[in-house]
């Protein structure tokens, strides 16, 4: 009897992990084909407005053209795209050994860009040393940025056509032009993942709440694992859903950091802030939700 009732327990233990494995949608956090189909430049003294940049780059997307200007830093902005397109969580970037027509599958995107602004601002700094001389330093900060046109590679759709740019802090401040556009241009990139990672953030569940000390929730696990890339140190938000007036919507409650990806579909996640109001809506049975920050 006794061995009868642990087969049951075990069989009922495997039927409900089965069952919550099944429970996620196997498209929940799909990987999408990303291309870059052409890059162009519109050289500052032409002047071309916000809405005709836009048109130019729809243009190019709808029609297929693929043409580049060559200029002193075409190379290193196109790399730096290069390296936003690669860099977010959904998207797999296919280089240009791949034809556009091999990846044509409903949510693959070929990408546009056209870059509006290379430059880079002076500022001068006057001072005197210890013999009155007087000295004169100069500092620059770079700027970038280019239109890019988001194309769905099966309908021809046209998805978004976001501005990104690249600009160093007032504390990014470097001796020569030169330095200046290349550090705008490294800043590039991380605004083009950043973007794509807003468009199609990483999802997951609230699955169970882990230490908690007092009024404040110390750790929590989500169902999100090896399976679709969870990697320690992701920065996650959490999230309470309602609902007014029949619209769903989201508050963040806090943020969390991936501390141990457990299994496959499993991670351990330590709360980094918002820790009272994550535990009070667990302890209220609150619908929680998790989406990527980084």
């Amino acid at each position: 009897m006794k061995k009868n009732l642990l087969t049951m327990a075990a069989l009922l233990c495997c039927t409900i992990i089965t069952t919550s494995a099944q429970d996620v949608d196997p498209d929940r956090n799909r990987t999408y084909n990303i291309v870059l189909n052409n890059v162009q430049y519109t050289h500052r003294d032409e002047k071309m407005s916000a809405g005709e940049a836009v048109g130019a780059v729809l243009t190019g997307v709808l029609t297929g053209q693929t043409s580049v200007e060559a200029t002193k830093y075409e190379s290193d902005v196109k790399g730096a795209i290069i390296k936003g397109l690669s860099g977010a969580h959904r998207f797999h970037y296919n280089d240009g050994l791949v034809q556009v027509s091999d990846v044509a599958e409903e949510g693959n995107i070929a990408v546009n860009a056209l870059i509006t602004n290379i430059n880079a601002s002076s500022s001068s700094r006057t001072w005197k040393d210890k013999e009155d001389k007087v000295h004169v330093d100069t500092y620059y900060r770079g700027e970038v940025e280019a239109v890019l046109t988001l194309k769905d590679i099966k309908t021809g759709e046209v998805i978004a056509n976001p501005t990104v740019s690249g600009r160093g802090s007032s504390t990014s401040m470097f001796s020569t032009s030169d330095q200046a556009v290349k550090h705008a241009i490294g800043m590039l990139s991380g605004s083009i993942t950043r973007w794509l990672n807003n468009y199609k953030p990483i999802t997951a569940n609230f699955v169970e709440a882990g230490a908690a000390k007092k009024d404040k929730q110390k750790e929590v696990f989500i169902d999100y694992g090896s399976r679709e890339g969870a990697y320690k140190g992701m920065h996650m938000g959490i999230y309470q859903l309602y609902t007014i007036k029949g619209k769903p919507g989201k508050s963040m409650l806090g943020k969390l950091r991936i501390e141990e990806v457990a299994g496959e579909d499993l991670s351990r996640c330590k709360v980094t802030s918002g820790s009272k109001d994550i535990k009070a809506a667990i302890d209220d049975g609150q619908t929680l939700v998790v989406m990527s920050l980084d």
